[in-house]
């Protein structure tokens, strides 16, 4: 990874973690509204106002770790971040103290989060493709499989 890379990945992870603070902001003025509670606005970071901070984290945290793992498997696909979502759901379940809802935030947003990027971030895998590539690639799935297997 060169300097420049690396500055690369540092500016990412400062954008994305303004704007998923940014995002925690807007869910903690809604949990604002809606409980009861005689502090004001000044809820929002008062009472309400760990969801910014735990929104940034995630934020930060997804796109350092896809940054690294790009960096050390040396690839950059789906499997980058499906790590990276398994490492804000880390940091998710780290609130609620549980390890149990540590793994399955992990499994969650990682699986989410590979299964967006797999998906061509719903463009579809094959998006851009000739139609040659999409044969070969159906081809490539459904190695094995044959008409006869189809009819029994």
């Amino acid at each position: 990874m060169t300097a420049h890379e690396n500055n690369d990945c540092l500016y990412d992870a400062v954008k994305t973690t303004a704007i998923a603070g940014s995002l925690g902001l807007v869910i903690s003025a809604m949990q604002n509204t809606v409980q009861k509670h005689t502090e004001g606005a000044k809820g929002v970071l008062t009472r309400t106002g760990g969801t910014v901070g735990l929104f940034a984290a995630m934020g930060g945290i997804f796109a350092l770790t896809e940054c690294a793992s790009k960096s050390v498997r040396g690839e950059n696909d789906a499997i980058n971040a499906g790590i990276a979502g398994c490492a804000a759901g880390l940091v998710a379940g780290v609130k609620t103290h549980s390890i149990a809802k540590m793994c399955a935030a992990c499994a969650g947003v990682g699986a989410t989060m590979f299964a967006y990027e797999y998906s061509g971030a719903f463009k579809g895998a094959l998006s851009g493709k000739s139609l040659e590539e999409k044969k070969a690639h159906r081809d490539s799935f459904f190695k094995g499989y044959t008409k006869g297997e189809e009819q029994a």
